[in-house]
């Protein structure tokens, strides 16, 4: 009985001590386990990618995921991680969502669609409907289109696309859901491959992720310099590619830039203010749900909900154990406690 008692001990000790932060190089480092999976999406192979969170303001627990199935189109989840709606649309590579300004619970979903070489743009209501595909506009200036995302201004609606050339592309929307229109402002270049790109509205700022080099800030208006500045670059401890990136926004310009690292299977953390590295952490397998392992895109939220009182993270997963790709949600709190 006392050899068993020891034993157990050993083992409790062991899993406190495996959930403490410890070291990768200068960065505090954790692992930490998924509370909830995804099901599976509908295509086989490499089809997860990217996901957007529909918050859901008046019934927290009511939010959504919206994925990308790059060989099908947009899968659409509730918290619990069980489908509710799938829509055949094409190759939807990356997706983003903003609340719409005309329309009252009513949600504007963009993707990349490399099925047309298009930009996709698509009315959603708050229970995770697709009520209209509002424009596909075909860009002939981009060779397969890949990374995308909003920008979201008191003023001005902008996007940011990519292509798999290092090519990135600023485009404004025209706020109007009954006649919506893009048209494009300009362009830049990258010297390599660039997927992941997110936007800090309250620093007018654009995170760009170059795959094999590192995280780039870009000025939003285009009546401003770029002032492109490489704000993080590949070490011997955070190694490429560099891949999805997301913003947590806890107001006031507080909150964290968070990117996926394949290279190194797992998440970096900066401090949304400083820009400074903080964190790293790996979702490693728990009880019954497995880890995550070479991830493409990852989202965050604040939204308070019953089981996620302080928001979560949420990141696609590479090898789901066998089945279809599928997406790994992970309690705040876990992260960055």
């Amino acid at each position: 009985m006392k050899k068993c008692i020891i034993i157990f001990s050993l083992i409790k000790v062991f899993f406190v001590i495996a959930q403490e932060p410890r070291q990768l190089g200068s960065l505090l480092y954790k692992e930490v386990s998924a509370d909830i999976e995804t099901a599976p999406v509908f295509a086989r192979d490499d089809a997860a990618d990217d996901i957007c969170i529909l918050e859901n303001k008046s019934a927290p627990d009511q939010s959504l995921i919206i994925s990308s199935d790059k060989k099908y189109g947009i899968i659409v989840y509730d918290l619990k991680g069980d489908k509710i709606n799938e829509y055949n649309l094409g190759r939807i590579n990356n997706v983003d969502i903003i609340p719409s300004k005309s329309l009252e619970h009513h949600f504007i979903v963009c993707g990349t669609n490399r099925s047309h070489n298009s930009i996709d743009l698509y009315l959603f209501n708050e229970s995770g409907a697709l009520v209209k595909h509002l424009l596909r506009t075909k860009v002939k200036s981009l060779k397969d289109v890949y990374g995308i995302t909003f920008y979201n201004g008191d003023v001005n609606t902008y996007l940011f696309v990519s292509d798999k050339k290092g090519h990135v592309e600023q485009w404004i929307y025209n706020n109007d859901e009954s006649e919506p229109k893009i048209s494009k402002l300009r362009s830049l270049k990258f010297s390599s491959l660039v997927e992941g790109i997110v936007a800090d509205e309250f620093k007018a700022k654009v995170y760009i992720a170059q795959e094999r080099k590192g995280i780039w800030e870009i000025n939003v208006s285009p009546a401003l310099p770029l002032n492109r500045k490489l704000i993080y670059k590949k070490n011997k401890f955070i190694k490429p590619d560099f891949e999805g990136l997301t913003l947590r926004d806890e107001t006031n310009g507080k909150g964290q830039l968070i990117a996926s690292i394949q290279g190194s299977n797992g998440y970096l953390v900066l401090d949304r203010q400083t820009l400074s590295p903080s964190y790293f952490f790996r979702i490693i397998g728990g009880e019954t749900i497995d880890g995550t392992t070479e991830t493409d895109g990852i989202d965050v939220s604040t939204i308070s909900t019953k089981k996620f009182p302080k928001g979560f993270f949420i990141a696609q997963d590479d090898d789901n154990d066998g089945l279809n790709q599928n997406f790994k949600i992970v309690d705040w709190q876990k992260i960055m406690k």
